[in-house]
């Protein structure tokens, strides 16, 4: 009895009334709801973005206000010649529509140049000096070569003249002249006294002989104000009248702070040292 009820009212007018009613408020409900979201995202309502490149990022405030948009800054990049603070990237990119309020990042150039680290290349190839000096963001300038025992290996690195210590820091686009063994020379060299002598004094000694310092060996551990103290207690090759050495040779020197231990030369040997 109760089922052929229920299929009867399926088939009266009240219940297919009621269908009716049911799909025209689903049909009010979903224009209401397209209109909210029309409305809520702006639909159709979009900003050309503008080219922010070449731009001072104190600028952009001012420039995105008018636009109705935002700037977040997301990096910065040094840029050799570049002032600081310049736009030099931007997502989305210009030209690109985009709705009110979107927020513009940007990539600026940096204020201060970032410092890079001098590696120890100490007689490696004039190939591989040049390849890794380049790929910190150093720029090479003069090429000079000097007389020592190797050829094509790097001797020393400087700036206007002045030789730099592996470990120095630079900023990032500083150009380093690069100073290179051209092979031993067949002038030869008197062996030059460096006994006595602080190490800076040794390699201008040695510098303006002709010839290289090959290590500095310290007879214990020095604190930074005891090394600049230390003087040269022995040097191999060792220092008499006879010894010669070719141009561009090396000489190895061993440092003590220990003034003991700094031997006296002799008056008949000093006749090379003294000048005339």
């Amino acid at each position: 009895m109760a089922l052929v009820k229920i299929i009867k009212f399926f088939f009266s007018k009240a219940f297919w009334v009621s269908i009716g009613v049911y799909i025209v408020l689903l049909f009010i409900g979903i224009w209401c709801l397209l209109i909210y979201l029309d409305a809520v995202t702006l639909h159709a309502q979009t900003i050309k973005v503008p080219d922010l490149r070449s731009y001072h990022e104190t600028e952009l405030e001012n420039l995105l206000k008018v636009e109705k948009l935002d700037y977040e800054i997301m990096d910065s990049v040094f840029v050799q010649n570049q002032q600081g603070g310049i736009v030099i990237e931007q997502t989305p990119d210009s030209g690109a529509f985009v709705k009110k309020g979107r927020k513009i990042y940007v990539t600026i150039s940096a204020y201060d140049a970032p410092k890079v680290t001098i590696p120890n290349l100490q007689y490696d190839d004039k190939r591989n000096v040049i390849a890794q000096l380049q790929s910190i963001g150093l720029r090479i300038g003069n090429i000079l070569y000097v007389p020592a025992a190797c050829t094509d290996c790097l001797e020393r690195i400087e700036i206007n003249g002045v030789p730099l210590e592996p470990g120095n820091r630079l900023d990032q686009g500083t150009t380093v002249d690069l100073v290179f063994g051209g092979g031993k020379s067949n002038q030869f060299i008197p062996m030059p006294s460096l006994i006595g002598l602080t190490l800076e004094d040794v390699r201008e000694k040695l510098l303006q002989a002709g010839l290289l310092i090959g290590s500095a060996v310290p007879d214990e551990e020095f604190s930074g104000e005891d090394s600049l103290k230390a003087r040269v207690f022995k040097q191999v090759p060792d220092f008499n009248n006879d010894a010669v050495l070719f141009l561009g040779s090396t000489v190895q020197v061993f440092l003590t702070t220990d003034s003991n231990k700094i031997p006296i030369i002799p008056i008949d040997r000093l006749e090379t040292i003294l000048p005339e």
